[in-house]
């Protein structure tokens, strides 16, 4: 993989936090390796899609939040 020589920091709604914390726990994780495996899938799927992937999660996110 790669070299952990950066930090990244940005918000998220803390019902998300409280999830991907959940997704650690059972995982046996730490919340920063299960964001780490998240982001890096998320990307793979980027590359070999392009921005129809990140039009599909733009939609998706738009129909989840008019619910």
């Amino acid at each position: 993989m790669w070299s952990k020589n950066e930090q990244i920091g940005f918000r998220l709604p803390a019902a998300l936090k409280k999830e991907l914390q959940e997704v650690a726990r059972r995982e046996g994780r730490t919340l920063s390796q299960v964001c780490e495996m998240f982001l890096a899938a998320g990307l793979e799927s980027y590359k070999k899609e392009g921005a129809k992937y990140f039009q599909r999660l733009i939609s998706r996110q738009k129909r989840e939040t008019s619910e």
